[in-house]
């Protein structure tokens, strides 16, 4: 027996009741409030009462390694095979269970499971879903949600499908283009550890006997290894508690200045502006395409773009389409949308083809990415080499210097 809480109505007092009940699954649950006279509004699995592995996926840390672990990819290709399988006349509950069958992530299979015995129990595609927001954002239910009122769920899974698709493109590129500095600066770190930890400490002990003062550079360099090697917990303990307290503020009260400051980094900046215009303008094309209206599909790709500035600029459009006014004009006073994409955004708006103008838009957003991408990683490339030759050159001079010294002094002697 599973425990459900649930929000009635009580048509005697026309007041709405709170409490729990058992039933074997959704569907009783129902019965047994609608046998009591009460008419349900709310009826859900009541997350207290749940077993041991639902109480570890619900923990902070620990949640992460009990939760199902199924990639955007898995979701992608689950949703291209149920729209085949509706579009080929298979009921929803049915090609479900085929997917389940042939799923070969375990964690997909068993939410898979559970999705097939809601729906089973009565409740909506979009609804049994809903349960599992970490593999099902609000996008996908939304756009699940509008399909099932439409009658046209096939369609709205390829759209999703066709999104997701592009969506992983795109992440795929800009992890394609921060792979090679990223291995830069290991190196970097790695390389100078050496020195500061093997290498230093054997040229103090040949400075040892240096009778005159070392050189700045020197001095300096025989500290930082002293340094390193006393204090390398220190070092380590301090970067974690600055990365820790980076992050509360990166996504507390400094969310609007750090997103700003991103946005305003040579080419990094332009980049990742990019990035989030595209994922907002092919979010919004597949969400209106599926027939979510253009307020709720703003508010609803609008919560894909991690960036602060950027949404309260998409909130300003949003309130411009609600007092009757464009879009294209304040997405343009954003100063963040290329000038052809404002405008293919009102030719959209003045001939109804919004879907094809956005998805148009989002292609060539994607062109404009890759090429920022590559200029990036033309640019960074001799810049990481020049670092990484600047430190060493640093090093050899500082170590070198004393030692010529020494040998000039013990040519004149």
């Amino acid at each position: 027996m599973t425990v459900f809480v649930y929000s009635a109505i009580d048509p005697s007092t026309s007041k709405t009741v709170d409490g729990k009940l058992e039933a074997i699954n959704l569907r009783e649950a129902k019965e047994i409030l609608r046998n009591q006279g009460q008419i349900p509004t709310k009826i859900e699995r009541d997350t207290q009462s749940a077993d041991v592995g639902d109480i570890l996926q619900k923990l902070p840390v620990i949640g992460a390694i009990f939760s199902p672990q199924v990639g955007q990819k898995d979701i992608c290709l689950m949703t291209q095979q149920l729209s085949t399988l509706l579009n080929a006349g298979i009921p929803l509950i049915e090609g479900l269970f085929l997917l389940e069958q042939q799923s070969e992530n375990k964690a997909l299979k068993d939410i898979l499971k559970k999705v097939r015995a809601d729906v089973i129990a009565g409740d909506s595609f979009s609804g049994a879903i809903a349960r599992y927001p970490k593999q099902f954002p609000s996008l996908y239910i939304n756009m699940v949600r509008s399909g099932e009122v439409s009658g046209e769920l096939e369609s709205v899974c390829l759209r999703l499908a066709n999104l997701m698709e592009k969506t992983m493109a795109l992440q795929a590129t800009i992890q394609g283009a921060m792979v090679y500095p990223a291995f830069t600066v290991v190196v970097i770190i790695a390389v100078i550890t050496v020195i500061m930890v093997v290498v230093v400490p054997q040229f103090e002990t040949m400075f040892a006997s240096y009778n005159s003062q070392l050189p700045l550079p020197t001095q300096v360099l025989m500290i930082t290894s002293k340094f390193t090697m006393s204090f390398w917990w220190a070092m380590l303990l301090a970067g974690g508690t600055f990365f820790f307290w980076f992050n509360i503020f990166r996504n507390g009260k400094g969310k609007p200045l750090i997103d700003q400051w991103l946005l305003t980094i040579p080419l990094i900046g332009d980049l990742f502006r990019k990035v989030y215009v595209s994922r907002f303008v092919r979010t919004l094309g597949s969400t209106v395409g599926a027939g979510i209206s253009l307020v709720e599909a703003l508010v609803t790709s609008s919560a894909t773009v991690d960036n602060y500035v950027l949404r309260v600029a998409f909130d300003k459009a949003r309130e411009s389409i609600l007092q009757g006014g464009s879009l294209a004009r304040p997405l343009e006073q954003t100063n963040a949308f290329p000038i052809m994409v404002v405008k293919m955004i009102a030719i959209a708006e003045e001939t109804g083809r919004m879907e094809e103008m956005l998805n148009k838009s989002a292609d060539y957003l994607d062109v404009e990415v890759d090429r920022a991408v590559e200029t990036l990683t033309t640019m960074i490339e001799p810049i990481m080499i020049i670092v990484l030759g600047g430190l060493l050159l640093g090093v050899a001079l500082a170590l070198y210097i004393p030692l010529f010294d020494m040998s000039k002094m013990v040519a004149g002697n």
